[in-house]
C-alpha cells in the first residue's frame, strides 16, 4: 500500500514539473507574415492577452518616352510608394487542444505617395488612410515554433487625398527678326475626403523563437 501510494505522489510530481516545464518553454515572441501582405510581431503578454504590431512597404517605378506632336520624345516616369503601420491587440477567451479563439480590435495607416512626370507636366498625390477595425480569429500551433493564423470582421476607414499638378506651357513670337519665349507655369490642387465600412479578413502563419 505504501509502494502504491509513493508511486501516486511520484506520478502526480512529475505531471507537475511536466506541466510547468511546458509552460515555460511556451514562446512568448513569434515573427508573423500574412495577407494583406505585412511583416510583423507578436507578443504574448499573458496567458490571455497579446499585441501585434505590423508593418508593410511597396515601391513601384517605371519609366517609358512617348512621341509628342512635333515628334520629340518626351521621358515618362512613374513613381508610388506605400508605407503602412498597424497594431492589433488580442483578447483569448477560447482554448482546445492547440486551436485558440480571440477577438482583435485593430489600427492601422497607410501613406500612399505617388508621382508621374511628362514632358513639362508633373503630378503629386498624397493618399492618407486610416482604419479601425474588429475582428474574429482563430489561432493554431502545429508545433512549439509555428502556427498559422485567420480572421474576419469589419471596420471603419477614412481617406484623405490631396493632389497637385503642374503644368509648363512655352510659347514664342517674332517681331523684327527676334524670337522671344514667354514660359507660363500652370498649378492645380484639390483635396477629397471619404469614408466607408467594410469587412476585413486576414490568414498568416506565425514563427515563434
Amino acid at each position: 500500500m505504501n509502494a502504491m501510494k509513493t508511486r501516486l505522489v511520484l506520478a502526480t510530481a512529475m505531471l507537475l514539473v511536466s506541466s510547468r516545464a511546458r509552460a515555460q518553454d511556451t514562446p512568448k515572441i513569434g515573427l508573423t507574415m500574412g495577407y494583406p501582405s505585412a511583416v510583423g510581431v507578436l507578443w504574448q503578454i499573458g496567458d490571455r492577452v497579446a499585441v501585434r504590431p505590423e508593418l508593410s512597404l511597396s515601391h513601384v517605378g517605371d519609366e517609358a518616352s512617348s512621341l509628342d506632336v512635333a515628334g520629340a520624345t518626351q521621358p515618362t516616369t512613374d513613381q508610388s510608394t506605400v508605407v503602412g503601420a498597424g497594431v492589433s491587440a488580442l483578447f483569448y477567451f477560447g482554448a482546445r487542444d492547440s486551436l485558440r479563439t480571440y477577438v482583435s480590435p485593430r489600427f492601422s495607416y497607410a501613406r500612399t505617395a505617388a508621382s508621374a512626370a511628362s514632358g513639362t507636366s508633373t503630378s503629386d498625390t498624397t493618399i492618407s488612410l486610416y482604419q479601425v477595425t474588429g475582428s474574429f480569429g482563430a489561432q493554431y500551433t502545429l508545433g512549439r515554433r509555428f502556427g498559422v493564423f485567420g480572421e474576419i470582421g469589419a471596420g471603419y476607414s477614412r481617406t484623405n487625398t490631396a493632389l497637385s499638378s503642374v503644368v509648363t506651357i512655352t510659347t514664342g513670337s517674332v517681331s523684327n527678326g527676334v524670337l522671344t519665349q514667354v514660359v507660363r507655369t500652370q498649378s492645380l490642387s484639390s483635396a477629397a475626403h471619404s469614408n466607408a465600412v467594410a469587412t476585413r479578413s486576414g490568414v498568416g502563419v506565425i514563427i515563434f523563437f
